[in-house]
């Protein structure tokens, strides 16, 4: 996993690099950044209102959100006459359920800094995506 204090110095050199950048990139990197940045209150708020794994396609984390899904229809399914395991069955829907919890109870408590690193990932990545782009600029401009 990750620690607050990581993260934090992590952050730290990024912002050093970022205060860096010519006026030119800068601008470019801050066209990228701002909408890829996400709030970890909105992460917990969809963590707890939505089950289905909602909270994971706004981090854009595409598996776990699929399994969400796909596990709590199983569950759904398990309670009526449609389950796949020929009737309805609490047992199974249960410990469907408890799975869905243990998966998800460590990253709710850990929202914050789930967000904070996937912050610091798309930071670097618009940094080295504006200093490609401001690069490329001047090198079309020079032609």
């Amino acid at each position: 996993m990750f620690s607050e204090k990581e993260l934090n110095l992590e952050e730290h050199q990024l912002r050093e690099q970022i205060r860096r950048l010519s006026p030119a990139e800068k601008a470019i990197y801050d066209a990228l950044e701002i909408p890829r940045l996400k709030l970890a209150s909105t992460y917990v708020m969809l963590n707890w209102l939505f089950p289905l794994g909602v909270h994971h396609f706004y981090l854009r984390r595409w598996g776990r959100g699929l399994l969400d899904v796909f596990l709590s229809l199983n569950a759904g399914l398990s309670l009526t006459h449609y389950s796949p395991w020929g009737g309805p069955s609490l047992l199974i829907a249960g410990m469907i359920c408890v799975a869905l919890l243990l998966i998800e109870l460590p990253q709710m408590l850990n929202a914050r800094l789930l967000v904070h690193s996937r912050n610091i990932l798309m930071m670097a990545k618009c940094l080295q995506s504006a200093r490609r782009r401001a690069l490329r600029n001047q090198a079309g401009l020079s032609q």
